[in-house]
């Protein structure tokens, strides 16, 4: 691999010992993988920082790099925690020990001392950070949340490979990535496309079934191009969300909405009935009442929230406990807008900073019956031991 004097003394400890170890971290995997050079990142997104996921590793991990120094060389944001920090009985039916708060507050306290924003959110994109580092499409970062990369590739046009939590904080630190797939034009330029047959706009779930039968039948190492009417940016996030569950895949190239041209390389059109999305989703809702509806993951937009409490309003506070997800700054946003006041006055349990997926709301909820519109919450809280389902909003009144 070739490096610039600049790396050369990098790795060689001339602007520390933590930032040396973090390149060489970079440049093994990227010789690995066969990366001719380096590019510099103009911002990164850490995953895997819930002690929930990392446990004391994850823990002593972030520490070391902190304690030997370590200091971000770019703008970075990072995933959400195994709770919401600031009301810590948020997430029904969970009790938080002492040593379980304060090593989730030591690694809170590590990133923010190497210069971590603490957003603690899967969608950075509604947190502000487009505007606040001036990233354009075309920028290199590197981002380890699946969802948060998906749509970054896909609909903003920033450029970034699905780099693992440990990876993506030695990019922070080293200011750097390798140069190989979804940094390189031509690895973005699709091959095979996939034709959805319908008549109308996707919603979130169905929008979350789509992904789980593209990532299925995708085989090409090129990201799919996609033909589907998408109902709103919530339904395009939850399928770009399910496509990253599912599979490795970094990128959609959706005909509409991915501000790239895709070329002239699509060899292979594949069509998807509408009736299959439907047959793959009547499967996955629950044949009866549930305990819980779930909405916000990945993290709630305004938009979402919104919609949720008109319905609300519209239909009634229900039976089932209803928990929403969220960024701290959405969260901001909504409370000024009266949408905190207005979701809460429906009974909804409003979580910031983490998720069900992140938190210990799984080894507390064994057995509970939870619907969501979410394919990513569906599947990976099915896998934690609840009874989890999948359906449309509008759909969630008749179960709750």
């Amino acid at each position: 691999m070739y490096l610039s004097r600049e790396e050369e003394r990098i790795l060689k400890g001339y602007e520390g010992e933590a930032k040396a170890r973090a390149l060489e971290v970079i440049v093994r995997v990227g010789e690995a993988l066969g990366a001719p050079r380096l590019i510099e990142i103009k911002h990164a997104h850490i995953s895997g920082v819930s002690y929930e996921n990392i446990g004391d590793y994850g823990l002593e991990l972030i520490e070391g790099f902190w304690r030997l120094g370590a200091r971000f060389s770019v703008p970075t944001t990072v995933n959400p925690i195994s709770y919401d920090s600031e009301d810590l009985t948020s997430i029904p039916g969970v009790t938080l020990s002492k040593p379980y708060v304060e090593a989730q507050e030591a690694i809170a306290r590590a990133l923010s001392g190497m210069g971590a924003e603490l957003e603690f959110t899967c969608t950075p994109y509604y947190a502000g950070v487009l505007d606040r580092y001036e990233l354009r499409m075309g920028d290199h970062v590197a981002w380890g949340e699946s969802s948060a990369v998906a749509y970054a590739n896909s609909v903003l046009g920033i450029r970034t490979n699905r780099e693992g939590g440990p990876l993506a904080l030695m990019a922070a630190i080293a200011g750097r990535t390798y140069y190989y797939g979804m940094h390189i034009d031509a690895e973005r330029k699709p091959r095979v496309s996939y034709v959805l047959e319908a008549g109308r706009a996707l919603e979130e779930a169905e929008a979350g079934v789509l992904g789980e039968l593209i990532a299925e039948a995708h085989r090409d190492e090129r990201p799919p191009h996609v033909v589907a009417a998408f109902g709103s940016d919530s339904s395009i996030k939850e399928f770009l969300a399910a496509l990253g569950t599912v599979s490795d895949i970094a990128m959609a190239h959706i005909q509409g909405v991915t501000p790239e041209d895709p070329g002239g390389e699509v060899r292979e059109v594949v069509r998807i009935p509408w009736r299959e999305l439907e047959e793959r989703l009547e499967e996955k809702m629950p044949g009866g009442p549930v305990d819980i509806a779930y909405v916000g993951c990945p993290h709630a937009s305004l938009e979402e929230l919104a919609k949720l409490a008109r319905m609300l309003e519209e239909k009634g506070a229900p039976r089932a406990k209803i928990i929403v997800s969220m960024s701290r700054s959405v969260y901001m946003k909504a409370l000024s807008l009266g949408l905190v006041e207005r979701l809460r006055r429906s009974g909804v349990a409003i979580v910031r900073s983490s998720c069900l997926i992140v938190s210990p709301f799984s080894k507390h909820n064994k057995g509970v019956r939870l619907a969501t519109n979410s394919y990513k919450a569906y599947h990976y809280l099915s896998r934690k031991g609840v009874k989890a389902y999948l359906a449309r909003l509008e759909d969630l009144w008749k179960l709750i």
